[in-house]
């Protein structure tokens, strides 16, 4: 037994460069249409498929009219169960109107607005769907639970959507619906289909395919930096063996970080230019620089860092900087001579010389600017 995981897809979520999230919806289109090539039995979306209540009708009918277009290899609707989660919950009863409105008589498409056991492919699956009624609850998500009893030789899903304490949580929005692991494992189930955080969590790990019963499967396009998301989950499920789980990428933006310390690591951002550069679809990157405070850069160098970042957005590539860059002088250059004699002096003269006599790296760069503050603090008095 095969089944696709998803959620978090956030639809109509605005941002900078995409006013309506039609990335997401591009991203989701596509993310279907790979999933139902590997034959699952449904695809679960566990949550926020949408970023709020009021997003605009027609992102919504656009969302149920992809969903609608999940198909079997042979051209059978192929089964989708949504069900809303803190960001779109039930009680948003305009959004689920408009969204319902849409599906066609005979649709796959099952959008879930209280909790339910749903029994599919005749009775050898079974789905514990929990929507979030509200934005916020003090409860889990499965408070109060369904039948828990399944039935001989079928395998069952908790569809669910929540706050797993002591692991990562969205900024704000740590009381919804909480749950700790202990609780998620006691449901006794082959496996727990969670959204609300968006990256995979547990962490992966290594490897193609690791066994797991419980996971979030973050949000199918990234937004965000350093989040392990992008992805769709495979469960495989059999009745009395472990569930094993594969991750397929299907987003199509890459967010990336570059964090420089040191002159040096203007190669880091160099070789990035690069791969950007060579790429096929250059405004699919996000980066964001991310020069030290204790950075001092030549004016030369400088201007190297200026051009680069000036290239990527000239690619299509959105770019921001956290933190400016400070310009220094050379070394060679700075008229310690000029200085009031006295212990000051002796002392940058004596680091000058040491910086000399240091091979490039790090520690170079920081009897430099050891060197350029000095002097510049002497010469403010």
């Amino acid at each position: 037994m095969l089944i696709a995981h998803l959620s978090d897809l956030h639809l109509g979520r605005r941002a900078a460069g995409d006013d309506l999230g039609a990335q997401r919806l591009q991203t989701l289109r596509s993310a279907i249409a790979a999933l139902a090539g590997h034959g699952p039995e449904v695809i679960l979306v566990a949550g926020d498929v949408f970023d709020g209540p009021e997003v605009e009708p027609g992102v919504v009918q656009a969302a149920a009219r992809t969903l609608n277009r999940a198909r079997r290899p042979n051209g059978d609707p192929l089964p989708v169960v949504v069900i809303p989660g803190n960001h779109d919950p039930a009680d948003a009863a305009d959004l689920w109107r408009t969204f319902r409105e849409v599906l066609s008589e005979g649709s796959g498409v099952r959008a879930v607005l209280a909790p339910e056991l749903l029994r599919m492919d005749a009775g050898r699956l079974e789905i514990e769907a929990y929507p979030c009624a509200t934005r916020y609850s003090p409860e889990p998500p499965w408070v109060p639970r369904l039948e828990a009893k399944r039935a001989e030789g079928a395998v069952r899903v908790v569809l669910a959507h929540g706050t797993l304490e002591g692991g990562p949580v969205p900024e704000g929005e740590s009381d919804a619906y909480p749950f700790v692991a202990a609780d998620a494992e006691a449901l006794g189930v082959d496996y727990v289909a969670l959204g609300h955080f968006h990256g995979v969590y547990p962490p992966w790990g290594s490897g193609d395919e690791i066994q797991r019963t419980v996971s979030y499967c973050g949000t199918h396009e990234p937004d965000q930096y350093g989040s392990d998301a992008g992805w769709a989950l495979l469960a495989t499920l059999e009745p009395g063996r472990p569930t094993r789980v594969r991750r397929i990428r299907v987003g199509r933006g890459e967010w990336r970080q570059i964090t420089l310390q040191g002159p040096a690591d203007l190669q880091q951002l160099r070789t990035f230019v690069e791969r950007v550069e060579s790429d096929a679809e250059p405004g699919r990157f996000h980066v964001r620089l991310k020069p030290s405070p204790s950075l001092r850069l030549s004016p030369d160098e400088a201007g190297q860092f200026e051009a680069m970042a000036a290239g990527l957005r000239a690619l299509g590539a959105r770019v921001d900087q956290s933190g400016e860059i400070q310009t220094c002088v050379s070394v060679e250059s700075l008229d310690l001579d000029g200085l009031p004699a006295g212990a000051v002096r002796q002392a940058l003269a004596s680091l000058r010389d040491e910086w000399a006599a240091t091979p490039p790296g790090e520690l170079r760069d920081v009897l430099a600017a050891a060197v350029q503050l000095g002097w510049e603090k002497m010469n403010d008095e």
